[in-house]
This record gives C-alpha cells, structure tokens and sequence, in this order.
C-alpha cells in the first residue's frame, strides 16, 4: 500500500525545494565571480571562465527572487 500524501503537504514540500533552490542559487551567483576571478589569474583556459560565465548568468535568473521569497514567508 503506497501511503497518500495531503495536497497541502505537496505543495508545501514544492514551496521548500523551490525555496532552497532559489538560495543555493542566489548565493552561487555572489560565490561564482570570486572563482572566475581566481581562474582567471591562474590561466585556466578560456572555455572553463565562459562556462563559469555561463553558470553565473543561470543562477542569477534563478536567484533572483531569493530575498522575495524569504520576506514574504515570515
């Protein structure tokens, strides 16, 4: 028997996963300049810093609500 799970319960469990991922975004666009920064002073190859680039372009769309969400659920 498969236990049943409350909608309420459901999107409550959504709201959390899209919250966390909303944070781990937000903080991995301020993290991610820092590490183009340092590879850029070591030489890493160019491919490396434009998927970086790349990578902090995605999490800033993503993040961007962060502080948003935290306000309005307190």
């Amino acid at each position: 028997m498969v236990p049943s799970v409350s909608p309420h319960h459901a999107r409550s469990a959504a709201a959390r996963a899209e919250g966390v991922a909303r944070a781990t975004a937000f903080w991995s666009a301020v993290a991610l300049p820092f590490a183009v920064i340092s590879l850029l002073a070591v030489g890493v190859p160019l491919s490396w810093v434009w998927l970086l680039l790349a990578c902090n372009a995605a999490a800033l769309v993503v993040g961007h609500g962060h502080r948003d969400d935290a306000t309005r659920s307190h």
